[in-house]
């Protein structure tokens, strides 16, 4: 579970953000000036309809993207939107492109 400094608040608006589309998934982010990064994980009952497969997902981005916070900038909202295409891949291809598209919109810090 996220801190809760770190959970994106509902009513966040994403007009003016940086937008990245991967066939997983679609990651949204833009700056905020709270020095932090906040995050959010939307899946919908289109992806699967039992609460139990949603849920799993959420647990996965969760873990992933605790572990790489460290290695990450600061001040931005990121909002993961996970398409159907997600439970058709393994854990280790969905960790990849996970990892590559927070290296792409510049998130990441090696």
């Amino acid at each position: 579970m996220f801190k809760r400094e770190n959970r994106l608040v509902p009513g966040v608006r994403f007009s003016n953000s940086h937008t990245l589309i991967v066939p997983q998934f679609t990651l949204r982010d833009k700056e905020n000036d709270l020095g932090l990064n906040r995050f959010s994980i939307v899946v919908s009952k289109k992806v699967d309809t039992k609460a139990v497969v949603r849920n799993k997902v959420k647990r996965f981005f969760r873990t992933v993207l605790i572990a790489m916070s460290e290695k990450m900038k600061t001040g931005h909202d990121i909002l993961f939107v996970v398409k159907k295409e997600f439970l058709n891949k393994n854990n280790e291809e969905n960790l990849l492109a996970i990892k590559n598209s927070l290296q792409k919109s510049g998130l990441l810090i090696l």
